[in-house]
């Protein structure tokens, strides 16, 4: 059983949503409401740009967007 939970508290999946927020607790001198604002207002941010992502792509067929950039180019 330890070698299971060793083993899966190394996956990226596991760590880096856990130092992320970490990072961001530690930033915001662990206040937790503050914290959950930040992950709102960052969720609602990501269902933004997919529901943008969603339209514009059925757009798409129609000639209209030839091209959406990322938030994570440049």
């Amino acid at each position: 059983m330890k070698d299971l939970i060793a083993r899966q508290l190394y996956q990226p999946a596991v760590v880096l949503p856990l130092l992320l927020l970490t990072r961001l607790m530690v930033t915001l001198d662990f206040n937790l409401a503050q914290v959950m604002f930040v992950m709102v207002l960052k969720g609602s941010q990501h269902a933004y740009q997919f529901a943008l992502r969603h339209t514009l792509g059925r757009q798409r067929g129609n000639g209209a967007v030839k091209h959406l950039p990322c938030n994570h180019c440049c």
